[in-house]
């Protein structure tokens, strides 16, 4: 009778034992997950404060960009409304037809070559570092993903039509036009005065108007540089629509003085 009364209370002090040990085994183990939950929430926290300063940084570089950019496509439309400006006023035998000086308009063709030469340290730092995997938003990621080739499509478009204008434009016109001339109408250098004088030779402006390889110049300089144009507004468009992406996902951002704000740190 002792000996089962005993065991009884073995047992009973086994379990409470077990349940004491099993409890504390649980505790251990809740303890544990919730500092891997908060663990998991601070690295979540920390990637998406990243994510929001890589974003906006890189909003801030595209505003940079889209103001190169146009300059860029605003002198290349100067250039092909040029072109056809010289066509229109050129008569029989090199009659030149306008009141403008000739030689007013031939530093358009003449130093045409505009390449568009883009800032891309905020997205070359989000395509190699592997930060593109930390943006959630699979728009914004796609459009980001996708910007590398098409500047580069552009950047060979500009490479090659300024290779044609060193390689065949520039050397047509040496022979055939006198380059001094172009130091009247237009300051190459911020700080220093251009102009060289008046050329030693004499002018041959009809003949240079009279040459059929002239008009062909002016024909194909403007079919390249309209289609390098329109590869320009493509980018231009890509480019405000990744800003119109971000803005959308944080719209309580003052766009405005991003640059100022960025430059405070007050993102990262």
């Amino acid at each position: 009778m002792r000996f089962f009364r005993f065991k009884k209370l073995v047992n009973m002090e086994t379990s409470k034992y077990l349940r004491y040990a099993v409890g504390e085994v649980v505790l251990v183990v809740i303890g544990i997950l919730i500092a891997l939950q908060v663990n998991n929430w601070n690295e979540y926290r920390k990637e998406k404060v990243e994510e929001k300063k890589i974003l906006l940084s890189l909003h801030n570089e595209i505003s940079n960009n889209l103001e190169s950019l146009q300059v860029v496509i605003e002198e290349k439309n100067k250039i092909i409304n040029v072109n056809q400006y010289i066509i229109n006023n050129t008569g029989k035998n090199g009659e030149w037809k306008s009141i403008k000086p000739i030689d007013s308009l031939m530093n358009y063709i003449s130093l045409s070559g505009w390449i568009f030469v883009p800032q891309n340290g905020v997205l070359n730092e989000i395509i190699n570092s592997g930060k593109l995997l930390l943006i959630e938003n699979d728009l914004i990621k796609n459009e980001i993903a996708s910007l590398p080739q098409l500047l580069s499509l552009m950047i060979e478009e500009d490479r090659q039509y300024r290779l044609d204008l060193h390689q065949y434009f520039l050397p047509f016109l040496s022979k055939n036009y006198n380059l001094i001339e172009l130091t009247k109408y237009r300051e190459l250098l911020e700080n220093y005065s251009f102009k060289m004088g008046e050329t030693n030779f004499s002018k041959s402006i009809p003949e240079l108007l009279d040459s059929r390889e002239f008009e062909n110049i002016l024909t194909i300089q403007s079919i390249w540089i309209k289609f390098s144009n329109e590869m320009s507004i493509n980018q231009k468009n890509k480019y405000l629509e990744i800003q119109k992406l971000i803005e959308k996902e944080y719209p309580d951002v003052d766009y405005i003085n991003l640059r100022q704000n960025l430059e405070r740190g007050l993102w990262g």
